[in-house]
């Protein structure tokens, strides 16, 4: 997730011309609505946990909780295994996921084997295994992804044109997203560069900012242009 609050002036104005600003993270929705200023609408969990104005029950449909809750325990109680056999990483427990980190042991993700378990550990609790930054997580299968978020943004909202800005392999889904809405409406895709940044960026983005220190003068520019136009 791009998020720095010190944009928020900039992007407020943005807000106030162009109608909505929307952050979808793998975040929990609580935690990420404690986070962001009123107004903003606040997706969670990749799509799981949806807002009011989008979702009566808050889940997308079909999305059965009960057999997920289930799963995820179960694979909870394997990754910790694992966790001890890799000292360094870490074992994070979110709402609807479960996720190894490896920042500090980088070396853990040069050896795909440790993905290979990962992953055949999931499948086997009939869990989606997804590489994300220097982390790997397991979610629902079937559970959304940022992709999917953006399809039904546009389907609910009907804007009249949609720009998205991420920095890891869990955007990729939404860029792509928008590779395919690019001949129904102006879309724009924008890529935050880094050490960590996915290699795919580059192919599936119309903008690359070289780093997050580009973001403000880039939201300033977009801004810019709408009050002009």
């Amino acid at each position: 997730m791009v998020l720095d609050l010190d944009l928020e002036p900039v992007l407020e104005k943005l807000r106030a011309r162009v109608g909505w600003l929307i952050v979808i993270s793998g975040r929990e929705r609580a935690l990420l609505s404690s986070l962001l200023p009123p107004g903003w609408l606040a997706i969670g969990s990749y799509g799981l946990e949806l807002p009011p104005d989008l979702s009566q029950t808050g889940q997308p449909e079909g999305f059965d909780p009960v057999s997920a809750t289930a799963a995820l325990e179960r694979a909870l109680d394997q990754l910790r295994v694992l966790s001890s056999e890799l000292p360094g990483t870490l074992v994070e427990v979110k709402r609807w996921g479960v996720v190894l980190h490896y920042r500090a042991v980088p070396e853990v993700a040069e050896d795909r084997a440790h993905w290979r378990r990962f992953r055949a550990i999931a499948f086997g609790l009939g869990l989606a295994a997804v590489e994300g930054r220097q982390n790997y997580e397991m979610k629902a299968k079937g559970a959304p992804d940022k992709g999917w978020v953006i399809g039904r943004l546009v389907e609910l909202l009907r804007p009249s044109a949609v720009t998205f800005t991420g920095d890891d392999l869990g955007d990729v889904p939404a860029w792509d997203k928008l590779r395919q809405l690019s001949g129904e409406l102006p879309t724009l895709s924008v890529g935050v560069g880094s050490t960590e940044a996915p290699e795919v960026m580059a192919s599936v983005c119309d903008v690359v900012l070289p780093g997050r220190d580009q973001l403000r003068p880039f939201c300033e520019a977009i801004l810019q242009k709408a009050e002009s136009g």
